[in-house]
This record gives structure tokens, C-alpha cells and sequence, in this order.
């Protein structure tokens, strides 16, 4: 009886083993995924700053921050509530200026024309 537990039980160890590493492949095959993917859209980004009037605390800019950063194709936003402006970058590609400009107007804050960062 003895024998028979411990063979049920090896392929059960091998089983959690085998799974254990595919779920680490997984992993890193999704992180390197997600690093080639930043890394694409920097590159071929292009980097933007909007004036933005209307923002009057760290709240306000946190939630122009979070809107921005959560429209496809935008990789990086910064946004200054002392200089009233947030800079973007994005994929051209993916979404453009008046998309980004509309989503903060949206919120009920009035951005400027985007002008290209040096």
C-alpha cells in the first residue's frame, strides 16, 4: 500500500513541477513581451506638451495623469501642476494630439494646442 501511495505520488510532483515551470516561462515571456513594447513606443514616439488650464490641486493632476496615460498609445505622460502643462508622449501610430486633447477637455479642464518638446 505504501509503493502504490508513492507512485500516485510522483507523477503528481512531476505534474505540479512541469506546471510550475511553464508558469514561470509564462512570466518571462511576458515580461520580455511588455519590455519590447515600451521599448517599440519609445522609440517611435513623439513627445508633446499641453498647456492645460483648470488644475488647482494635486488631485486634479493626478486625474488628467491617470485619463492620459490609460488612452492606447500613449506611453509616458508628466504632468506639472506649476507650469499648468503636461507632457506626452505617444505612438503616432495609435492615437493623436486632438484624441489626447479631447480626454482632458473631457474631464472639464481646457488643454491648449499641443506643441512639439524639444
Amino acid at each position: 500500500m505504501t509503493i502504490r501511495s508513492a507512485k500516485t505520488r510522483l507523477p503528481r510532483a512531476r505534474l505540479v513541477a512541469l506546471l510550475s515551470l511553464v508558469a514561470l516561462l509564462v512570466a518571462v515571456i511576458f515580461a520580455v513581451g511588455m519590455a519590447t513594447s515600451s521599448a517599440s513606443d519609445k522609440a517611435v514616439g513623439t513627445t508633446v506638451v499641453v498647456p492645460v488650464t483648470g488644475m488647482s490641486c494635486v488631485s486634479c493632476a493626478a486625474t488628467i495623469k491617470r485619463t492620459v496615460k490609460n488612452i492606447d498609445g500613449v506611453s509616458n505622460v508628466e504632468v506639472s501642476l506649476a507650469a499648468r502643462t503636461m507632457r506626452v508622449t505617444y505612438t503616432p501610430a495609435r492615437v493623436s494630439p486632438d484624441r489626447i486633447v479631447a480626454a482632458v477637455n473631457a474631464l472639464g479642464y481646457q488643454a491648449g494646442t499641443p506643441v512639439e518638446a524639444k
